[in-house]
C-alpha cells in the first residue's frame, strides 16, 4: 500500500482563540491545510464505490469525519462517501436489524463506535478484522488503542463523568456520590439507560463491575427522589440542563467541551473515585464488498494518520490514539486531561458490559424507570 503523502506531516499548533472559536470557523481552523494524499493502487484502478461512515452526532463530534470525507473525495473520484450521525445506542440496532435481513447489506460500511459498542459488535460479529500490518500508520499507535482480535483500531479515548451547570450549583461536587445526595435531590437528569451511574453506585458501595446488585439497590430506592427525568439523547440532556429543569448530570468530556464552546454554562468534574475511560475505535463493517473494504481500511489508515488524529483530537477533545500527536497546550488547562485524572482513570471489561447489557437495561426499566 503507498504510503499518503501527509502521513508524515507535523500536528498544526492552535491558539487559545481557535481552541475556542464555535463552528464551522473553528472546523476550517483545525483542519485546513492538507496536502492531496496518493490513493492505494488498487482503489484507484476500482470502479465507483459509495461508503457510508457512522458517525457520533452532536457538539462538534461530526465536524472531523464530515471534513475528511470531503478531503477523500477529492482525492479518489471514485469514492462518495455520506455521513451517517446518531448515537450508538439508537443507531448500531439498526445496524443488527439490517444484518439480520441480509448480512451482505449493511446499513453503514464503517463507522467511529464506543469501546461498549464495539465490545457487543464483537459478539454479534459484526466488525471485519483489520490487517495491522497492511495499515502504515497503525505503529504510531499506542498500545492500549490497539485490540487483541484486531476488529478495529481506537483513533482515541474520551471520559465520563459530572457535569453541573455552574450558575446553578455554588458548591460543586467532587464525587460520583453527588448522583444520589439528597443536595441534588429532584436535579438530576441522565440518558436513558446510562448504566455507568449504577456501576458507580456499586463501586462506592462495596460492588464490581461483576457484582451490580448494591448500585441496583441503591438507584431503586433513590431513583424517585434524586432523578428529575431520563431523556433519549444528549441534546435533550442539554436542555434539561439549560431551562433550570436539572443542574447535575454525568456525559462525555469531549461532550461537555463542546456544549461550553458554544456557550453553555457547564463544568466537568472528574470524580475522585476515578473519571470512566471510553475509547473510541474504527471499525469495518462485514457485509461490504470487496471494493467497499478496501476503502474502508484505506479510509481508516488515513484517520490514524497525525493529520486527521489531531483533527479528531481537537475537535471531540479526546485523548489522541497516536502517539504522534501532541495535545495543545490549552488542553493542559482541562481538568480530564491533568495526570490526576489520567492516572486515576476506571478502565473497564468492556466484554462483561457487552454481555450484560441486555439485563441491565431490563433492572434499569424495573429499578429506575419505574420509579421516577
Amino acid at each position: 500500500m503507498t504510503v499518503p503523502s501527509d502521513s508524515r506531516e507535523p500536528l498544526n499548533t492552535y491558539s487559545r482563540k481557535h481552541f475556542l472559536r464555535l463552528g464551522a470557523a473553528a472546523t476550517g481552523a483545525l483542519l485546513v491545510g492538507s496536502q492531496p494524499a496518493l490513493a492505494a493502487t488498487r482503489i484507484r484502478r476500482a470502479s465507483n464505490v459509495s461508503i457510508t461512515i457512522f458517525s457520533f452526532a452532536g457538539s462538534q463530534l461530526a465536524v472531523m469525519p464530515h471534513k475528511f470525507a470531503d478531503w477523500y473525495m477529492s482525492n479518489n473520484k471514485n469514492v462518495s462517501i455520506n455521513i451517517y450521525e446518531n448515537s450508538n445506542i439508537v443507531g448500531y440496532p439498526l445496524m443488527v436489524a439490517a444484518k439480520q435481513q441480509d448480512p451482505n447489506r449493511p446499513f453503514v460500511n464503517m463507522g467511529f463506535f464506543n469501546a461498549q459498542t464495539a465490545a457487543q459488535g464483537d459478539l454479534d460479529g459484526m466488525w471485519e478484522k483489520l490487517d495491522y500490518a497492511s495499515l502504515s500508520n497503525a505503529k504510531d499507535i499506542l498500545p492500549q488503542f490497539k485490540r487483541a482480535n484486531q476488529n478495529g483500531i481506537g483513533i482515541g479515548s474520551d471520559q465520563l463523568g459530572l457535569v453541573i451547570n455552574s450558575q446553578k450549583v455554588t458548591n460543586p461536587p467532587a464525587s460520583w456520590s453527588a448522583l444520589w445526595d439528597p443536595a441534588f435531590a429532584g436535579q438530576v437528569v441522565v440518558q436513558d439507560y446510562l448504566w455507568q451511574i449504577v456501576y458507580a453506585a456499586a463501586k462506592l458501595n462495596g460492588g464490581s463491575l461483576r457484582h451490580m446488585t448494591p448500585g441496583w439497590t441503591l438507584w431503586a430506592s433513590k431513583a424517585k427522589d434524586q432523578i428529575r427525568l431520563t431523556v433519549p439523547s444528549a441534546q435533550a440532556e442539554l436542555q434539561a440542563m439549560l431551562n433550570g429543569t436539572a443542574s447535575l448530570t454525568s456525559q462525555f468530556h469531549g461532550t461537555t467541551v463542546g456544549w461550553v464552546r458554544q456557550g453553555a454554562p457547564l463544568r466537568y468534574i472528574p470524580p475522585k473515585e476515578g473519571a470512566i475511560n471510553v475509547p473510541v475505535y474504527l471499525e469495518s463493517v462485514k457485509g461490504n464488498s470487496a471494493a467497499q473494504s478496501e476503502v474502508c481500511h484505506d479510509i481508516i489508515n488515513k484517520m490514524l494518520s497525525p493529520k486527521w488524529c489531531g483533527g479528531w483530537m481537537n475537535t471531540a477533545v479526546q485523548v489522541p490514539a497516536n502517539s504522534r500527536v501532541k495535545p495543545p497546550a490549552e488542553f493542559a488547562q482541562l481538568p480530564a486531561f491533568s495526570k490526576s485524572t489520567v492516572e486515576h482513570l476506571l478502565k473497564l471489561d468492556w466484554q462483561v458490559v457487552a454481555k450484560a447489557n441486555a439485563t441491565w437495561r431490563t433492572l434499569w426499566d424495573q429499578n429506575i424507570k419505574a420509579k421516577i
